[in-house]
């Protein structure tokens, strides 16, 4: 008799248990649903807000109709044939422009902590008159968000990327890339990218030059910073006198290239003198140094009766490093009031530039 009854008291809880949880998760479900489209509908409006802003400046951008997914997990833009051309006649070589069958706007939910954007499908780059066709295995650009502040910072990943240029067929493995712009203490924006793996254009090889170190790169990399204040002033001159009056400068931390024999880097820091001329003061670093002078020679960058007296030369500045590996040179450049200077000798005179005044 008792069982009869709990058992009775029983089904009404589960019944009103399994109601609740019902409630519960379509609750959730309408939540979730107003979080997508409040956020798919921040995406569009976004996206619409910098078209029509860069519109009035002079862009011309076209797309078809954008279309809004990725519930529930993401809000998900999706601008299918986006092409983006900046101010300039394409006939007189001016200006610069991008082409995608189709560019992805999206950031994750509930949390919407990053912009995510993927561009998917064939692509172009204009640069002037020059249209370079494209294909990548993967091209993702990731911005974080901070609440209530613009993005400062962008990074990106290109894959198996083939280019058509008009010299011919241009492949990298792999080219990332990150940037980062302060806003709050001294003005500057730092880069770093670095491209893996790549195969020249035969075109560019058919100067002995550059035929001697070979039709691949295996390695490019820069690391740098640029401080200092660009104003919108009238002329190209004016801007460049008020970024020297703000401090300006530009820091090369690092610039290195493995291509063939030759495995070199490059620090820097270059800014402009009152004339506003370009003065900077650095070391070129170059490792197996014979190799790489013995390559030189080959591409006729160095004259083969000057060779050993050359090796000689960078072989006084050559070291070996404590932790052990190849030899290193690490050679002095500088270049102040037009004068070029290796390893403290004077080897030439640059002439000066003329800014444009307008």
């Amino acid at each position: 008799m008792d069982a009869k009854r709990s058992s009775s008291n029983r089904a009404p809880f589960l019944g009103r248990f399994v109601f609740g949880v019902l409630m519960l998760l379509a609750a959730l479900v309408a939540g979730q649903s107003l979080l997508w489209r409040s956020s798919t509908g921040a995406l569009a409006e976004g996206f619409s807000d910098w078209v029509i802003k860069h519109r009035a400046q002079g862009w011309s951008i076209n797309h078809d109709i954008p279309d809004r997914s990725g519930w529930p997990f993401a809000a998900r833009l999706t601008i299918p044939r986006l092409s983006i051309e900046s101010p300039g006649d394409e006939t007189s070589g001016q200006g610069m422009g991008w082409e995608v069958k189709s560019l992805t706007l999206s950031t994750p939910l509930p949390l919407p902590d990053a912009l995510r954007l993927e561009a998917t499908g064939p692509q172009a780059l204009r640069l002037g008159a020059t249209r370079i066709p494209f294909t990548t295995e993967s091209f993702i650009a990731l911005l974080p968000l901070e609440a209530g502040q613009p993005p400062r910072r962008a990074n990106a990943l290109l894959q198996d990327l083939v280019a058509q240029t008009p010299d011919g067929v241009l492949t990298i493995r792999r080219l990332g890339g990150d940037a980062n712009w302060m806003r709050n203490a001294e003005p500057a924006l730092t880069l770093q990218f670095a491209a893996e793996d790549a195969a020249l254009p035969p075109a560019w090889l058919r100067t002995p030059a550059l035929a001697g170190f070979g039709p691949k790169i295996a390695r490019l990399e820069f690391d740098g910073a640029l401080y200092g204040s660009v104003l919108p002033l009238p002329s190209l001159r004016e801007q460049l006198d008020a970024w020297r009056a703000s401090d300006g400068k530009l820091d090369v931390r690092q610039l290195r290239l493995a291509w063939g024999d030759l495995d070199v880097g490059l620090r820097l820091s270059a800014r402009l003198d009152p004339a506003l001329q370009p003065a900077l003061a650095g070391t070129l670093s170059v490792t197996n140094p014979n190799a790489a002078l013995d390559s030189l020679a080959r591409s006729g960058l160095i004259q083969r009766r000057a060779l050993n007296g050359t090796k000689f030369a960078v072989g006084m500045l050559t070291r070996r490093p404590p932790n052990g590996g190849p030899p290193v040179a690490e050679i002095s450049i500088s270049l102040q009031s037009g004068v070029v200077r290796v390893a403290q000798i004077p080897l030439t005179r640059l002439p000066p530039i003329v800014w444009p005044q307008h």
